[in-house]
């Protein structure tokens, strides 16, 4: 009888210890600088956020958790697995040589130069950036600077200002700080939809530096494997919520 009533025990605490086990998840950590609207460092949440909270709704084996990070520092958190994974990324931005795999997330996103229209009075202004101040974002890589992000090869080649956000940049064109301003285009388009008044003052430039393709980087060794992966991001993006958060 005795015996009988240990061995109840003991498959009573296993049943229990596997619920409990089956209930945790494994955490993903997910990187993410300043790069509005996908993820604005002044406000602390961005397109990431949400598209996070989808993949979490999505299963129940992983937890996908964010981590903000230097735009400066991502390789190298990347490469010492401080982080597993970085959404909207483009392959081209120095990731040759560093071990990862990219997936598409369906997103059509541009870089763009923006000026003052006191300055700016046609298109044509932005046909030359010989001669005018620019302002960019530390660590970002721009087409006109052959992507190179190094701040002395940048100042030496380009009246360049760096600055560490998007809404910087904007605030220096309409302050008459520098001359042009180059931003993502879904940035200063969701600025303007929240800034109406500033519409009479910024001119959208037609020339693109660069068309992005944003992807999702991911290192091999995370805890999820590729094909788990890129079934849950092929899921996601066909997703009504997420195509709507763009």
């Amino acid at each position: 009888m005795k015996f009988w009533f240990v061995g109840v025990i003991i498959l009573i605490l296993s049943a229990h210890s596997g619920v409990v086990l089956a209930a945790e998840r494994q955490e993903v950590s997910v990187g993410a600088y300043g790069f509005a609207p996908y993820y604005d460092m002044e406000k602390g949440r961005g397109i990431i956020n949400d598209v996070l909270k989808q993949l979490n709704d999505m299963q129940k084996d992983f937890e996908f958790k964010l981590l903000e990070i230097p735009s400066r520092r991502r390789y190298q958190s990347f490469t010492e697995r401080k982080i597993d994974m970085i959404f909207f990324e483009d392959p081209r931005w120095s990731w040759k040589g560093i071990e990862h795999y990219s997936l598409p997330l369906k997103i059509d996103d541009s870089e763009v130069y923006i000026a003052h229209r006191k300055r700016a009075k046609k298109q044509s202004y932005f046909h030359k950036l010989e001669g005018k101040r620019i302002a960019g974002i530390v660590g970002y890589h721009y087409r006109f600077a052959e992507f190179k992000t190094d701040e002395q090869f940048l100042r030496s080649k380009f009246d360049i200002i760096l600055v560490n956000h998007n809404q910087a940049t904007v605030r220096m064109v309409l302050n008459d700080r520098v001359d042009v301003g180059v931003v993502p285009l879904s940035y200063i388009r969701q600025y303007l939809r929240e800034n109406p008044e500033k519409n009479d003052e910024i001119l959208i430039g037609d020339k693109v530096d660069q068309d992005y393709d944003l992807r999702l980087i991911a290192n091999p060794k995370a805890v999820i494997s590729k094909e788990r992966l890129t079934k849950l991001v092929e899921g996601l993006v066909k997703k009504t919520s997420y195509k709507d958060l763009f």
